[in-house]
């Protein structure tokens, strides 16, 4: 018999790009609630209550945003057909859709008018709303040509573009330059120079291809219709030019659009894609949770940036949300489960949340999901180390692992062939220890799931050692 060593030197993420049998041990084609930022394995921490009392009212959450002005943040929220305004820890109703929101969508975006600061709000159904942090008012008139129900804003060359008129599908708006009497609520003509004045332009010529969602890069706007991406670059009317973009993809949701380093990133049913300035297309990476997308839905995907890490909302099925969480620098993939995700927004460098609970959390913070426990994997790929033969006789397991409580256990279940070992193990409270888990069973192919019980924590430093035995079989 020869003795060997399946060493895991280091924990990266999630990897479903190819057969598990080539893949490093370092990635894992089925874990969630991982925390491998460092290259160590730990249980991501859960989420904790940011505001004490629910937001109000009955109807579904549909979106949430944080709104800065001069007297602090302001969370807002729509749930059903009301826009709620977080102050000082109370919610109040601040106004509400008469008549409703059938699509039940909404865009924001921050702009000045007057001096003022306002977040913009467009549902494509009625007018724009616009709230100053006290009152919400709608936004413009029939007679500045502003009155347009458009859901897409986007401030850009200090204009406000916009777009998604049911009535004029194809349509971007843009308005005044600012300036004199000018303001961004005005979208008319303005005799004395074009170069100031509103307007619009339609983006291709095919109905079937609709906008879908604007956004601002540095020196450009992207326009995202449903078959094709353009660009709008110049910084006036007269010199406005639209391009189509370089770049064959699938339908993405507005909401996932996220900026990062002037690159935009977004979400698709094929994986994450990125927008590099010129071209648009699909992560180099992006197949590495292909699986998971292939039976998830991402047509109302909500997209956030925190900390270095992009987050993306996806529906698991009728009754289950998930957090696709991708390291930018790191580039690896994790999946968070376990609780509802109706939106997600960044502020100062954290994310936060809101789901049915009607509760606005702060992520990453606490060992729970507001008192529901955390389930952690981590699972390693079967292979048979391309020794198909070799029959491999498991002897042990050594890391180093600890955690916080001397009553957590780790468990630990090799499959090998077909059986299963699976150990309970209580982690030492110094990570300096190495854990010795003996073993049993023996076949051709085999893996290891590491999990948490009952929602503890813990982590392994310094990767993971699984020892076996192997031989072929003499007839």
């Amino acid at each position: 018999m020869a003795r060997k060593i399946y060493r895991i030197d280091e924990f990266i993420g999630i990897d479903q790009s190819m057969g598990e049998n080539g893949m490093s041990p370092a990635y894992s084609p089925d874990a969630c609630n991982m925390d491998t930022s460092d290259g160590e394995l730990s249980v991501s921490k859960g989420y904790t209550r940011y505001i004490a009392a629910p937001v109000p009212g009955e109807g579904p959450i549909r979106r949430m945003r944080f709104f800065h002005t001069t007297d602090g943040e302001r969370i807002i929220v729509l749930a059903g057909n009301e826009l709620y305004a977080c102050i000082n820890g109370e919610w109040g109703l601040i106004y509400t859709f008469t008549g409703g929101l059938l699509q039940g969508k909404v865009d924001f975006e921050e702009a000045r008018i007057g001096g003022v600061d306002y977040l913009l709000i467009g549902s494509g159904e009625q007018a724009i709303v616009k709230y100053n942090g006290t009152a919400a008012t709608l936004f413009g008139s029939a007679d500045t040509h502003s009155d347009a129900h458009v859901r897409y804003l986007a401030m850009y060359r200090n204009r406000l573009f916009s777009a998604g008129d049911s009535e004029n599908p194809n349509r971007l708006y843009w308005s005044k330059l600012p300036g004199g009497d000018r303001t961004i609520e005005d979208w008319g003509e303005e005799v004395s120079s074009v170069n100031v004045s509103g307007g619009h332009a339609e983006i291709g010529e095919s109905a079937g291809d609709p906008i879908v969602g604007i956004a601002t890069l540095s020196n450009q706007l992207l326009i995202f219709k449903k078959r094709s991406i353009y660009r709008l670059i110049g910084d006036k009317p007269s010199n406005f030019t639209v391009e189509r973009v370089d770049g064959d993809l699938e339908t993405t949701a507005y909401t996932s659009l996220v900026s990062s380093g002037d690159m935009l990133y977004f979400m698709t049913k094929g994986g994450l894609c990125r927008f590099n300035g010129v071209t648009a297309a699909p992560m180099a990476d992006a197949r590495r949770i292909k699986k998971t997308l292939l039976s998830a839905s991402v047509e109302d995907t909500k997209g956030a940036v925190a900390r270095g890490k992009l987050y993306f909302t996806i529906r698991e099925d009728e009754n289950s949300d998930a957090i696709v969480e991708y390291d930018m620098q790191r580039r690896a993939y994790m999946l968070r489960r376990g609780f509802g995700a109706a939106d997600i927004a960044a502020w100062d460098g954290r994310l936060y949340l809101i789901n049915s609970a009607r509760y606005v959390y702060l992520f990453d913070e606490g060992a729970s999901y507001d008192g529901a426990p955390i389930e952690a994997r981590w699972r390693t790929p079967e292979t048979d180390l391309f020794d198909k033969s070799g029959v491999k006789a498991m002897r042990s397991l050594c890391f180093r692992g600890h955690s916080e409580n001397s009553e957590t256990a780790l468990i630990a279940e090799v499959s090998i062939g077909g059986g299963k070992t699976r150990s309970r193990v209580l982690l030492p409270l110094e990570q300096s220890d190495v854990v010795e888990v003996p073993l049993k069973n023996e076949g051709r192919t085999f893996s290891l799931t590491l999990s948490n019980e009952g929602g503890g924590s813990f982590a392994l430093t310094g990767g993971a050692e699984l020892a076996f035995e192997t031989w072929r079989r003499v007839e």
